[in-house]
């Protein structure tokens, strides 16, 4: 019965330590989020016209993509920056690569 006990605290133990270095750290805003894309927030928190945008990360070909959503935009994807803060210019591929291959959507703020 001992043998078992140890051998259970042992697996324990084993994965224990393997989730702890492949788990993925929760999203932290303040330690996330690019400078540029806080100061584009802090101008959209107090600005009328931005009532109901919605700031998304999503990783896309092992880069983030930070998507600004505009409900009453005429354009859905028009506002697509890289996480270096460069604007992402759309083509048909590129769009569709996108909605396709686009992966750990997270809500970075939402007004």
């Amino acid at each position: 019965m001992k043998n078992v006990i140890y051998i259970i605290l042992i697996l324990l133990f084993v994965l224990t330590a393997c989730q702890k270095e492949n788990s993925v750290q929760p999203f932290n805003y303040e330690r996330d989020t690019p400078a540029w894309l806080k100061v584009k927030i802090d101008s959209m928190a107090t600005a009328p016209d931005y009532i109901g945008t919605v700031v998304y990360r999503y990783e896309l070909h092992k880069q983030f993509i930070y998507h600004i959503m505009f409900p009453i935009s005429s354009c859905a994807y028009c506002e697509l920056y890289l996480h270096d803060g460069s604007k992402v210019q759309l083509s048909e591929n590129l769009l569709s690569d996108f909605l396709q291959n686009r992966t750990n959507e997270i809500i970075i703020w939402a007004r």
